[in-house]
């Protein structure tokens, strides 16, 4: 799943932060719509039109959230789930045992397409200390999000 991602940022990220999902998905031909008419319990979704890969997501909920939201659901197409997906929050706040494999995959692809590894590695070194929060406002994640990020790193 690494090397998926490294390619997905390679080819369609202009290195340039915080990472922006919708450009990203909108160069793979992926279709993003912020849809205002999703159930307020609903976070995202994928699935295809005809043939065209769809994410739609939930303009109601907090930036972080959406942006998190838009890049899980890239994963689902990237790693080629088929469509379908529909996430609420239980799909990102479940302990990882919780969730099945596909919800699980997507949430690594979105944490690793959000916060590239190669970015995380060169805040770093420029910070004098590990600084959760100036990591998270860098990446427009969320902390808890940036700090599992960084235990699955093994940084912390």
């Amino acid at each position: 799943m690494v090397k998926m991602v490294d390619n997905v940022l390679e080819n369609h990220w202009d290195f340039k932060l915080p990472v922006d999902p919708i450009k990203i998905a909108e160069r793979m031909g992926v279709i993003v719509i912020c849809d205002e008419n999703l159930a307020s319990n609903i976070s995202g979704q994928f699935f295809y039109e005809g043939d065209l890969p769809t994410i739609r997501y939930n303009p109601k909920e907090h930036p972080l959230r959406q942006r998190f939201t838009i890049a899980h659901e890239l994963g689902h197409f990237s790693l080629g789930h088929p469509g379908g997906y529909r996430d609420n929050a239980r799909s990102f706040f479940l302990q990882p045992q919780g969730l099945d494999a596909h919800e699980r995959a997507a949430n690594r692809f979105a944490a690793s397409l959000l916060m590239p590894e190669i970015a995380i590695y060169k805040l770093i070194e420029k910070l004098p200390k590990l600084d959760v929060s100036t990591l998270a406002n860098a990446f427009q994640v969320s902390e808890m999000a940036l700090h599992y990020r960084l235990k699955n790193l093994g940084i912390v």
